[in-house]
Parts: structure tokens; C-alpha cells; sequence
């Protein structure tokens, strides 16, 4: 059977109506193989995974992955095969009862090795969600090394209640200000997504580095609230942790390296899927909005105004397509931004792009512009069909590799997606290697290229206005080891050049100090 669908574009110029077909029996699409355009290949790395939910990269280039229903964390060598400690870790009192509770994200924190931090959110045995962090032991920094453990649990966030088994959300990521950022589900409690103290159908934004290196309880909210950039004015410790609010079941979403902003799936009811541009202190509307259609009325928490009311200024997503009978999740691919000195960088037409699709069926769309201007890519040479890519099913995660290739979780590798099997993938250029340029974050954000390097690394940093600043780089201890930039910086970009002559090989640290404003940027050193 054809099923017809409406593509609904919301911004200006996404405004062309799209019709889209998929052919299916059941739930079941017909071709589940991946397809991508000329230039490109969809590698199927390894299989073996049991319900993968979630991964990230060390900086060293290893793999951790965490399992929704097991709850283990496996590391991957050389993007290949399992270490041979293999789970390197469980995460006890998840509850896995439920189509969608489990262990649900993963991170590591951005000043690894020196601050060894794995952080994990899963829904509880007790009742309820948890951000806890584990300190790992062991060979940190060593690409070869088969073996680190985790112990020494931090809770972080523990009072969350869970009371549904559905609307779990729970991926976690670092931003470019080095701050946790952690996607909440409404968890079926549709009015909580309107209250900023409720911790529901919202983004958080947490400081993670005040919190004591032991383990522990959860701390005072006060050590998690990020001391600037609260977009809330509230006195409320939980709405002071408030990104963003209004959503439904943001499930995945990625951050764009450069400025931080955030690109969220967010999961409809009845009518419509969407995909978020998440800006701070906005409010996405639900449980009074679904993409872009008015919900009606709602008894228990009547919208302000009455139903469709614009004065209350919802934001409206960048992409919405009606949903039908049959069961859909939207999901965010990833964003993609190219590695500096990477081996297998995608074109520059690609950087600043972002991805989604459907769990349920497989069409994947990239989507170009930027902010205001988004829209569906042009057509590629070789791209099947209407779409970017095709196959793209049970996709739980996403992320740019240290060889600038874009990573992906499938989380059930079968036609009818039946059964745990699940399969790590990678969509590789196979053109000549494209380098970069270091693309700077906002603000003073300090950046290195090549990274890894051998012999010499240039630093960037760029200034607001001009004013003095100092560039160091230390090692792992903190030891400084060399300044190469000690004075009055101009407004704009600055560039340094780290020759490292006969440093051992290892990580080390650069730090930009300027007034109040310290950066800092992780450098491996090959070889």
C-alpha cells in the first residue's frame, strides 16, 4: 500500500508542500537497506549491541554506548569491536519495565581525562529519574587500552518522579559553554510542560564543575545553576535550571559546536511530529500546540486566553508533517560540523547542516539555511529519490566522529523491528579529505588544529573587544608548560602557534585566560 503523507515546512521558506509516500505493510517498511548519495557510504561497523540507546566519543577516539533495557555501557575499539572488559560497567536501579524506561543518555564530561567524569540518566526502580555521574579509573587516555572503570556515583538530579511509562526523553549533552544540557519528557503529566518548576516537558541547563569529586546525594540545586545565562527570571531553584520549555517528548537532539544552539525532535500526540530550533527562555506550546495545529481545548489546564490564542507567543517549529495511524517518532540526526585536521571530512557545502527522520520508517532529510532559513537540501547526485538518505530506521543517536564522520545508533537492526539487536553505523565521505579552517565557537571560545597533532597545533581564539589575554598550555596535572600568547589581544580573531618539539605524547590543555573569562580546549598529542 502508498501511503500518502504531508511534509508541513514552517518557516518562509520552507513553505513548499511536499508530498511524500512510503511503502509499508503494517509498520514494516518494505527496504530497510541504507541508501545515501553519490560520495558517500552507510558502513555497518558492529552488531551486538542489545537495544542501543545512547553513545559518545572519548577524546582518545574509543566508544562508549549504553544499552536502554541492560542498562551496560560498552566500549568500542577502533569503531570494530568490543573491548575485551566487556560491559565495562552496569548502571544498577534502572527500571526497564515499559516500551520506553531504560538508561537513556550518556556523556562524558568535556574536561577529560582531568575531570573523569561519565555521566548517565535513567529512569529509576525507586520511582523515579536520575542524573548521576561516575568517576572512571584507569588507562584514560590511551586509544589501546582495553579496560576503565567506573565507580564513585554522584547523584545529581534523583526527585523526578516517573510516573507513566512513556515521555521518558533523558538525552544529555555538553554545549560549547561547557554546560550539561538535559531533554525532559513530560512523562504523560501533559500541564506540567508549562511549569518551569515542574522539571517536565523541559530542557535543562546545568553547572556540573561545582559539584564535590566524591560520591554522594544529590547536591543543593544551588550548585547546579549555572552562576550567568539563566534565561528565567524566577526565584525558583528548579525554573533556574530552565533552558527552554513547552515540549512533549524531546527525545534526541543535537547541539551545533559553534553557538550552542540546540536541535530537538520533539514527538507528537495525534496530529503532527516536529523538530525544534530550542532558543533560550522560549516556551513551545505543548500541551496547547502540536507542531504547528492548536490542540483543543484542555480541562485540566485550560490555555491562557482560551485555545489558539496568539498573544501567548509559542514558538513554532522548523519542521511539522502530520502524523496517521500507523506509529511515528521523529528523531534529529545530528549536526554537522566538520573536524579540524580530521581524515574524512565532509565537503563545506555540509557544515552547519542538520539532519531528521522517522524511527518508524526511514526517509532521511537534511535540511540546510540556518537559523530563519531552513529548508530541505537541493537534491544530491545519486540520492534515492526524494530524500537524502534512505534505511534510516530505529535511529536512537547521532554524533560527529574525531575522523569527522557522522556516527549512528540503529537500535533494532530487522525489517519488522522485532527482537534487541542493535548495530552502530557510520556515513563516511569517500572524496578527497576536506580540512578546515578551526571553526570557532561564540565569544572567546578557545579552538586547536590540527587536533590530535604532531609537532605544531594553532590555536584560535576570538575576542569580543580588544584587551589583554594570556594563552598557556598545561598538562594533565595542571603543570604549565609553555605560554604562547601574553598580552594585548584585538578585538576579532587572534592566531598562535603551539610547536610541541619534544613533548611526550599524551593530552594536554590549553587555557585562555582574559580578564574574569577563562577557556580551555583539550589537544591530543600523537606521535
Amino acid at each position: 500500500m502508498l501511503l500518502r503523507r504531508i511534509l508541513r515546512l514552517a518557516l518562509p521558506a520552507l513553505a513548499a508542500v511536499l508530498a511524500l509516500g512510503w511503502a509499508r505493510t503494517g509498520h514494516a517498511v518494505t527496504s530497510a537497506l541504507v541508501k545515501v548519495p553519490t560520495g558517500f557510504v552507510d558502513d555497518s561497523l558492529l552488531a551486538g549491541f542489545n537495544l542501543p540507546r545512547a553513545f559518545t566519543f572519548l577524546p582518545d577516539g574509543r566508544m562508549l554506548v549504553l544499552e536502554l533495557k541492560t542498562a551496560r555501557i560498552r566500549m568500542v575499539m577502533n569503531q570494530s569491536r568490543f573491548a575485551t572488559t566487556d560491559p565495562i560497567f552496569t548502571v544498577t536501579g534502572v527500571n526497564s519495565t515499559g516500551y520506553e524506561r531504560g538508561a537513556q543518555g550518556l556523556a562524558i564530561d568535556p574536561g577529560w581525562p582531568a575531570r573523569p567524569y561519565v555521566y548517565v540518566f535513567y529512569n529509576g526502580t525507586d520511582g523515579f529519574n536520575h542524573l548521576v555521574r561516575y568517576t572512571a579509573s584507569g588507562q584514560l587516555s590511551n586509544s589501546a587500552a582495553e579496560s576503565i572503570t567506573l565507580g564513585s556515583a554522584r547523584q545529581i538530579i534523583s526527585d523526578i518522579p516517573d510516573v507513566d511509562a512513556n515521555h521518558q526523553a533523558g538525552c544529555i549533552r555538553f554545549g560549547p559553554d561547557g554546560k550539561l544540557y538535559v531533554s525532559l519528557g513530560e512523562d504523560e503529566q501533559v500541564c506540567t510542560a508549562q511549569d518551569s518548576t515542574s522539571l517536565r516537558g523541559q530542557f535543562l541547563r546545568l553547572e556540573v564543575n561545582n559539584i564535590p569529586a566524591t560520591a554522594g546525594a544529590q547536591p543543593p540545586r544551588a550548585l547546579i545553576i549555572p552562576a550567568t545565562g539563566n534565561p528565567l527570571s524566577t526565584p525558583d531553584s528548579n525554573a533556574k535550571l530552565v533552558w527552554a520549555y513547552g515540549f512533549r517528548n524531546p527525545w534526541t537532539f543535537s547541539i551545533d559546536p559553534t553557538n550552542g544552539r540546540i536541535y530537538s525532535a520533539d514527538v507528537g500526540e495525534a496530529d503532527e511530529e516536529e523538530l525544534d530550533e530550542v532558543l533560550p527562555g522560549r516556551n513551545y506550546g505543548w500541551p496547547y500546540r502540536e507542531g504547528l495545529d492548536t490542540v483543543l481545548p484542555r480541562t485540566s489546564c485550560p490555555e491562557p486566553g482560551g485555545a489558539g490564542n496568539s498573544a501567548n507567543g509559542y514558538i513554532k517549529p522548523i519542521v511539522a508533517y502530520h502524523r496517521d495511524t500507523a506509529l511515528h517518532s521523529m528523531f534529529s540526526l545530528g549536526f554537522y560540523r566538520a573536524v579540524p585536521g580530521a581524515t574524512a571530512n565532509w565537503p563545506a557545502a555540509y557544515r552547519g547542516t542538520t539532519f531528521w527522520g522517522d524511527f518508524y520508517f526511514g526517509q532521511l532529510h537534511l535540511l540546510t539555511g540556518g537559523t530563519g532559513a531552513w529548508a530541505e537540501s537541493a537534491p544530491e547526485p545519486g540520492q534515492p529519490g526524494a530524500y537524502w538518505g534512505t534505511g534510516f530506521r530505529a535511529v536512537t543517536d547521532a554524533a560527529v566522529g574525531t575522523d569527522g564522520s557522522l556516527y549512528w545508533l540503529q537500535n533494532i537492526n530487522t525489517p519488522l523491528l522485532t527482537g534487541t539487536v542493535g548495530v552502530l553505523h557510520r556515513i563516511r565521505y569517500t572524496g578527497a579529505t576536506v580540512d578546515v579552517p578551526v571553526e570557532l565557537p561564540a565569544a572567546s571560545r578557545l579552538a586547536c588544529a590540527p587536533n590530535p597533532v604532531r609537532g605544531a597545533a594553532e590555536l584560535a581564539f576570538r575576542m569580543p573587544q580588544s584587551a589583554q589575554a594570556k594563552v598557556s598550555v598545561f598538562d594533565v596535572t595542571g603543570r604549565r608548560l609553555a605560554t604562547i600568547f601574553d598580552g594585548l589581544a584585538p578585538a576579532g580573531e587572534t592566531r598562535v602557534t603551539w610547536d610541541a618539539g619534544t613533548t611526550a605524547p599524551g593530552l594536554y590543555f590549553a587555557k585562555l585566560e582574559s580578564g574574569s573569562r577563562i577557556d580551555s580546549e583539550r589537544i591530543l598529542l600523537l606521535k
